[in-house]
């Protein structure tokens, strides 16, 4: 799973042997402050137990205890140490959307929608805040059925150039009734280089026909180029029926799709607006929220030492979950909540364990605290 950290800013925190806390549910009560009870140590008047204020109109059902720069030592054994801590946020994942399209006689019409539609399609998956690069493998309009993508996806010269690397790449290749899968392993070095190794991966095959290969043995192919694609979206615009629109029907393409849990839109419809909606959706929805951090340079006057390193996770609803540390990936299934080094001896980054990865997904306001200058604390 990819991941982009923007820093927020610089905290002093004091810290010491956490208390296991939980999380409640996303979006209703946020992360438990003491053990899982909203109500503890919360005066009537609204007042925290620290003396902070507890915002109501932020409490939804359960209250969210307030997170101050200087929280006070947390509950354990009584040591105590000075931390500082870096900020980051969690943001969505990058996507590489790789298009083929049909430029055969018949598909005037399906080119033509697919070149009106395509700058408010990647506007949308920009907007949610997505890092999407996109490739589109078709000719030019002066070959065929071709394409040629205006401004701002495009980079202008429209009908001869449009490719804006790395946000949109353009690979000149006229594209058959039957060969989409062969033209896009064809083409692979044309395109790798704009794709990133820790992206979610999409290929939009539109044809109004068949395809000269298997799915199976196009899926071999394709995973066998790189590794980092094996987990690839096959969405295809294809012919479902013996329609008007059909010279013929997209079986393996369809297979395919349903292999990977894509999109499988009926080109029969002749209905683009609806189709780029739900490919829209499907992109935004799998481009969850990063769950690894390259570690931030430490503060002014601090060292980094890998034993003295934590994880804190802010639900952005004043709810926090102190993360402990594994040695390894393998050690995440003996624990509730975990996070380990990519390289424990040559750290770069914080990896979070899959289990507190899925519970992070929830909250889309979340942040991540890294603190510098504590022993870390062992995950139980």
């Amino acid at each position: 799973m990819g991941w982009i950290v923007a820093t927020l800013g610089v905290a002093l925190a004091a810290c010491g042997s956490a208390d296991e806390r939980g999380f409640g549910e996303p979006g209703v009560g946020g992360l438990s402050g003491l053990d899982g009870d909203a109500t503890d140590g919360a005066d009537t008047d609204g007042a925290s137990p620290d003396g902070g204020s507890m915002d109501d109109s932020s409490m939804g059902t359960g209250a969210r205890f307030d997170l101050g720069p200087d929280d006070g030592p947390a509950p354990g054994d009584g040591d105590e140490c000075a931390a500082v801590s870096d900020q980051t946020e969690l943001v969505p994942a990058a996507a590489d959307i790789i298009f083929v399209v049909d430029n055969s006689g018949s598909m005037e019409f399906e080119a033509g929608e697919i070149q009106a539609r395509m700058n408010d399609f990647s506007s949308q998956i920009i907007a949610s805040g997505i890092d999407v690069h996109v490739v589109l493998i078709s000719s030019y309009p002066y070959l065929g059925n071709g394409i040629c993508i205006a401004p701002p996806l495009g980079g202008g010269g429209c009908p001869l150039l449009d490719s804006n690397p790395p946000l949109f790449t353009h690979v000149n290749q006229p594209v058959d009734s039957h060969n989409a899968w062969e033209l896009l392993l064809l083409t692979h070095p044309l395109w790798r280089g704009t794709l990133r190794p820790d992206s979610n991966k999409h290929l939009v095959v539109v044809t109004d026909d068949t395809s000269n290969m298997g799915w199976a043995a196009f899926d071999t192919l394709f995973t066998a180029l790189d590794p980092s694609d094996a987990d690839y979206r096959h969405h295809s615009v294809v012919c479902h029926s013996d329609c008007q629109s059909a010279a013929g029907i997209g079986s393996d393409y369809i297979m395919l799709s349903n292999q990977t849990g894509a999109v499988a839109a009926d080109l029969c419809d002749q209905d683009f607006q609806s189709v780029f909606d739900v490919l829209t959706t499907e992109v935004i929805d799998v481009s969850q929220l990063s769950c690894e951090f390259e570690i931030p340079p430490p503060p002014d006057g601090q060292e980094f030492v890998a034993d003295e390193v934590n994880v804190e996770f802010d639900d952005g609803m004043g709810g926090t979950l102190s993360i402990g540390r594994v040695d390894s990936p393998a050690q995440c299934a003996n624990v509730a909540d975990g996070w380990y080094y990519d390289d424990p001896a040559n750290p770069s980054t914080i990896q979070v364990c899959p289990q507190t990865c899925d519970e992070l997904q929830g909250y889309d306001e979340g942040s991540v605290r890294i603190q510098f200058g504590c022993a870390s604390i062992p995950a139980g």
